[in-house]
């Protein structure tokens, strides 16, 4: 057997076991998930939350996103400069991305702090 139709079976196989998994699942609550996921609380997460209230949990998500791509990027910028070796072409790029990481989080603050204001201003 070549390996293109080895890996074209086994790709046929994880795909047969994804769907079955989503036959067995959505057919009722056979293996009490939904009892432990009512014990655990997890299908009230959402149950009473305002639109708005829920759109600020989205936001402080996103957030948090764009302060790990910062972290990110500091580190990936230091580890450039850091392993460039007096190369001024590599030590420029490293302080280019140290730069726009830092301009890229000072926007995205300054827009959250001025949609904040502005709502806060209107009550909300």
């Amino acid at each position: 057997m070549s390996f293109v139709k080895k890996i074209s079976l086994v790709s046929l196989i994880a795909l047969g076991f994804l769907f079955s998994a989503d036959l067995v699942l959505s057919a009722g609550d056979t293996y009490g998930l939904d009892t432990a996921a009512d014990k655990a609380g997890l299908k009230t997460l959402f149950a009473g939350k305002t639109l708005p209230g829920l759109a600020g949990d989205i936001v402080g998500v996103g957030l948090s996103l764009v302060g790990i791509v910062f972290f990110g990027l500091m580190l990936y910028a230091g580890v450039r400069w850091m392993s460039a070796m007096g190369k001024t072409e590599d030590v420029q790029k490293a302080k280019d991305t140290l730069e726009a990481a830092a301009i890229g989080l000072v926007i995205v603050l300054a827009a959250y702090a001025i949609t904040r204001f502005v709502f806060g201003s209107l009550g909300i």
